[in-house]
């Protein structure tokens, strides 16, 4: 019911919609809406009430819907089963955890609200505040370990490119996965895999972006690091419209990658590279290399130029020298 009430108020955001309206279409007396919109604000849904008028769903873009989500899911592969909690400690973290007790086809996307323990490449965290999309989806793809370590560009160049279309600004990436937006991080893609080297059984890929999100809401150490696509473009998105949208070009672009292969996409990654042919800091396992991005390999490394050698990295963190948009 809680679902039914939400998507009600949020086709008739900006206005409101009466408690008789309500109670009809629901088909629940008017003291059952009533009590329904209680628990709802109990929850935590900014819901205005107004005599004469009803009932209206405030900030109705932050809020996701799943009864919504599944109807604007008709377009894509995926989005079938859907999970979704309002908050959790990480999609990732959830997804493996029902990879472990049921069968779950490809496709699946678990979903939440806020996250309390997101988690981005190399062990970093990921601040994952209500107003952002945060989501995983389960994929099954016959490659071995080293071709799929690929997808996390092919989605970053695809979250990229979607985003970009969605909100019409521009959006670039980062080496290997980073979604960027004016120099700063806007998103990231995290995969996570089980199986032998040579067959995997899943790939769990987390996405996370920054979307209704402003300079209050990160941590203080990540100012001046991060954005999100409402302080780029001065206005929020709705969540539920991006997320049907980023799936059905997520799906689009897996499925050619596993008929293409990362070739494909070799050039349009470099195109949306935003550091390709600038000075660059990695820092790897192994110590800090600063050098020119020159360019990206058939296997995904970055290859750095370093007093006139080229040297492969397959695994660091890119630290932009100083960021210019051409």
């Amino acid at each position: 019911m809680k679902d039914r009430i939400l998507e009600r108020l949020r086709i008739a955001y900006p206005d409101f919609v009466s408690g008789a309206d309500l109670a009809q279409s629901l088909g629940i007396s008017r003291v059952a809406v009533w009590k329904h919109m209680d628990a709802l604000k109990q929850a935590g849904y900014d819901i205005a009430a107004q005599k004469g008028k009803g009932y209206r769903l405030n900030d109705a873009e932050q809020v996701l819907i799943p009864s919504l989500l599944k109807k604007r899911f008709h377009h894509t592969q995926w989005g079938t089963p859907l999970y979704y909690a309002e908050r959790i400690e990480s999609t990732n973290l959830w997804a493996r955890r029902l990879l472990a007790t049921e069968p779950i086809p490809e496709g699946a996307v678990v979903l939440a609200g806020m996250q309390t323990g997101g988690r981005g490449r190399l062990g970093r965290t990921w601040s994952s505040p209500q107003g952002g999309l945060y989501f995983s989806i389960i994929l099954r793809p016959t490659l071995d370990l080293q071709r799929a370590s690929l997808l996390s560009l092919v989605l970053a160049v695809a979250c990229a490119q979607s985003l970009e279309r969605f909100i019409n600004y521009p959006c670039r990436i980062k080496w290997p996965n980073d979604v960027m937006i004016d120099g700063l991080k806007a998103g990231g893609i995290l995969l996570e895999a089980s199986g032998e080297m040579d067959r995997l059984d899943y790939v769990v890929a987390g996405v996370g972006i920054n979307v209704n999100l402003f300079r209050q809401d990160f941590p203080e150490e990540m100012l001046g690091l991060a954005t999100s696509l409402a302080m780029a473009t001065g206005r929020n998105h709705d969540l539920n419209t991006l997320l049907a949208h980023l799936l059905e070009d997520l799906a689009r672009d897996y499925y050619q990658f596993l008929d293409k292969g990362f070739e494909y996409y070799l050039e349009l990654y470099k195109e949306y590279c935003v550091h390709l042919f600038q000075p660059i800091i990695v820092n790897t396992g192994k110590g800090r290399i600063e050098g020119i991005h020159k360019d990206v390999d058939v296997n995904g490394s970055l290859l750095i130029e370093v007093n006139g050698e080229s040297i492969p990295i397959s695994t660091g963190d890119v630290q932009l020298i100083h960021y210019q948009e051409e």
